[in-house]
C-alpha cells in the first residue's frame, strides 16, 4: 500500500496522476468542516508532495479567490521553491511503505547517483515541506528515500513490517535499498532522527553520514529508556569502528550553545566533523529555508569538500594531515 494513500493523502505516481490527485485533494477539502481539519489536510501533504505536485496544485489552484485558504497555503509552498529552468526529470513519489517514500527519477542509471537515505524528525519531515528539500536537488543525480517513525520513539522501534527494532529495520533496509548498485551513499537525519542517521551510515556502510540538529549520546540513551528500550547495542555500534568507516558530518546552529556542546562531545565519540551553521535558530534547515538560503546550503553541504563531496579518501587525507 502506497504511503499516500495509507494516510489519508492524494496518491500521484506520475505527472498524467496530477489531474487525477488534485481532484481528490479538493473532494478531502471539501470535507473539512473546520479550520484545524483543513490544517491537518495540509500538513499531511506537506510532508509527501513532490516539487512536481506543489507547481501543478498551485497552478490548478490560480483562479480560487485571493483569501482562499487553499490558494494561500498552495501560494506559500511554492513560494518555498525559486523558478528554475523546466527540469528534464522530475521527481516522482513511489510510496513503498506507509512509513517510507522513495523520491526518483525515471533518468539514469543508479550507478550514476548519489543515494540519500533521509529520517525525519518526529513532525514525519526534515525541518521543511519535502517538496523545499527535493527542490535543491537534481533529480538525475538523487534518489531519496524518506523514513518516518510514526512511534516517535528515534526509529528504536523499527518500522513495520520493516523490523520491530532499529536492526532489524537496518538489516531490511540493507535488502530492501540495494544500496551498493550506487555511486554514493549518503545517510541525513534531523532532530531525533540526526544519531540514528549516523548509526544507518556505520551500519550500513554507507559514505556518508550526516546529523542536523542531533544530541549527544547520552541525551539519546535517555530517551531510549524512557521508551523501554536498551541503548547498549546503540552505543556498541556508535563504537565500532567498521572499515571503511564513514565520513561523519555533524551540522548544528552556532548561534545555540547547548547544540554546539552535544556536537563537541559526540565527536568525542565517533569521529566526526563539525559544521558550525550561522545565522540561525536550533531548527537549522527551517532556519536556512525561511532566509533563502537553502539551495546554497544544501549545495554545500552534499557537493563541496567542505560538506560530503568529498571522496572518502581526500577526506581521510585532510584528517591525516590536520
Amino acid at each position: 500500500m502506497s504511503a499516500t494513500r495509507s494516510t489519508g493523502q492524494t496518491p500521484m505516481s506520475s505527472a498524467n496522476d496530477l489531474p487525477r490527485g488534485y481532484r481528490l485533494y479538493r473532494k478531502r477539502i471539501a470535507r473539512c468542516r473546520t479550520p484545524n481539519q483543513r490544517n491537518r489536510v495540509h500538513i499531511a501533504l506537506e510532508s509527501y508532495m513532490t516539487p512536481l505536485e506543489v507547481r501543478y496544485f498551485a497552478r490548478a489552484s490560480a483562479n480560487d479567490p485571493p483569501d482562499s485558504p487553499e490558494r494561500h497555503w498552495i501560494a506559500r509552498l511554492d513560494a518555498y521553491m525559486p523558478p528554475r529552468p523546466a527540469a528534464q526529470a522530475e521527481f516522482v513519489r513511489r510510496g513503498m511503505l506507509r512509513a517510507v517514500s522513495r523520491y526518483s527519477a525515471a533518468t539514469g542509471l543508479s550507478s550514476d547517483k548519489t543515494l540519500l537515505v533521509c529520517f525525519a524528525g518526529v513532525f514525519h519531515r526534515l525541518m521543511m515541506p519535502t517538496a523545499a528539500f527535493l527542490d535543491c536537488l537534481d533529480p538525475a543525480r538523487y534518489e531519496v528515500v524518506l523514513l518516518r517513525d510514526f512511534t516517535r520513539t528515534a526509529f528504536s522501534k523499527g518500522i513495520e513490517p520493516l523490523g520491530r527494532d532499529f536492526f532489524d529495520m537496518m538489516r531490511s533496509l540493507r535488502v530492501l535499498l540495494e544500496a551498493d548498485a550506487y555511486a554514493r551513499t549518503v545517510a541525513l537525519g534531523v532532530c531525533s532522527g540526526a544519531l540514528p542517521a549516523l548509526l544507518a551510515a556505520i551500519m550500513l556502510g554507507f559514505d556518508h553520514g550526516i546529523s542536523i540538529a542531533g544530541v549527544d549520546f547520552p541525551e539519546f540513551a535517555t530517551w531510549l529508556g524512557d521508551w523501554g528500550v536498551d541503548a547498549s547495542r546503540h552505543e556498541a555500534l556508535l563504537a565500532s569502528r567498521p572499515e571503511p568507516f564513514p565520513d561523519l558530518v555533524q551540522v548544528y546552529s552556532a548561534d545555540t550553545g547547548k547544540d554546539a556542546a552535544a556536537a563537541a562531545a559526540l565527536q568525542g565519540r565517533v569521529p566526526s566533523r563539525l559544521w558550525a551553521e550561522g545565522n540561525c535558530g536550533p531548527n537549522v534547515l527551517a532556519s536556512v529555508l525561511t532566509t533563502g538560503r537553502l539551495r546554497g546550503f544544501m549545495s554545500r553541504l552534499l557537493e563541496s569538500d567542505e560538506g560530503v563531496g568529498a571522496t572518502q579518501s581526500s577526506v581521510r587525507a585532510v584528517e591525516t594531515n590536520s
